[in-house]
């Protein structure tokens, strides 16, 4: 008999805390962000030992989409489309290259509360691949790319901005060039969370 009335409490208890804890819980379970950016890009390296061979600043554009695992740890799928151009040594035809990058990193955040909003700064890591397009030429070549790098995306709800600079690193070995290439990118952008 006595328990009889110890479901009815029971129940009225879950019933009350749930929403509670599932608050808790969906604050980075399951959690989903889409973001988008522009900035500029840059080789960090010349082509060529003499450095006759160096590439002016271009732009990048980039979607991605980060999966959390937890509220540190984050899988990213992205992919960009930069231009930039060869200065000095130009290949044959003009100098300048469509390059597109697709890549899969891990995403370590350290999100820091402030009220409302919610001031993540991070660092990730990958790996992928580029393909390079020089314009006016008939032929994309495609290299594996590694890249690393940091940011810093302040949210406020759902959306967010975030600014963020990475490393994308490959071999640049056509055009009679043969060397490990960083492109430098550094962005500006939007996030939503869901």
């Amino acid at each position: 008999m006595l328990k009889r009335p110890l479901f009815p409490l029971t129940l009225a208890l879950a019933v009350a805390l749930a929403p509670t804890a599932l608050r808790a819980q969906s604050s980075w379970s399951n959690r989903i962000t889409l973001g988008g950016a522009f900035g500029g890009l840059s080789g960090a390296a010349n082509l060529n030992p003499a450095g006759t061979a160096d590439w002016r600043l271009g732009w990048i554009g980039s979607v991605d989409g980060t999966v959390w695992l937890n509220r540190n740890v984050g899988i990213r799928a992205s992919g960009s489309w930069a231009q930039d151009s060869l200065r000095g040594a130009v290949p044959t035809g003009r100098g300048k290259f469509n390059k597109f990058t697709y890549d899969a990193d891990l995403v370590l955040g350290y999100p820091i509360e402030t009220g409302s909003s919610t001031l993540t700064p991070y660092l990730l890591g990958g790996a992928g691949a580029i393909s390079v397009h020089q314009l006016a030429a008939s032929d994309t070549w495609s290299k594996f790319a590694g890249n690393f790098g940091a940011g810093l995306e302040y949210r406020f709800g759902r959306v967010g901005i975030r600014a963020e600079g990475r490393d994308f690193v490959y071999k640049f070995d056509r055009y009679g060039f043969d060397k490990t290439q960083h492109d430098v990118a550094w962005q500006g952008g939007l996030t939503l969370s869901f």
